[in-house]
């Protein structure tokens, strides 16, 4: 039994319907206003002498002094 049943060729041609653009680019709107207070505000002290720290190890890393 080496025939396998295939769907008519119709059924091949067919591409995924696209999906709405409209409703993803409504949510990334509200998404936007909704978190723009937050993207606005400083970044914290900690915070950035926290990034500071990744940034120098991972630059001892690369010049290959790392521990």
């Amino acid at each position: 039994m080496d025939h396998q049943q295939r769907p008519p060729k119709a059924s091949l041609d067919k591409s995924p319907s696209a999906p709405d653009t409209s409703a993803g680019s409504a949510i990334g709107k509200r998404l936007k206003a909704y978190y723009e207070d937050v993207a606005s505000e400083p970044v914290p002290d900690r915070f950035l002498s926290l990034l500071e720290q990744l940034d120098a190890a991972e630059k001892k890393t690369k010049s290959g002094t790392g521990e």
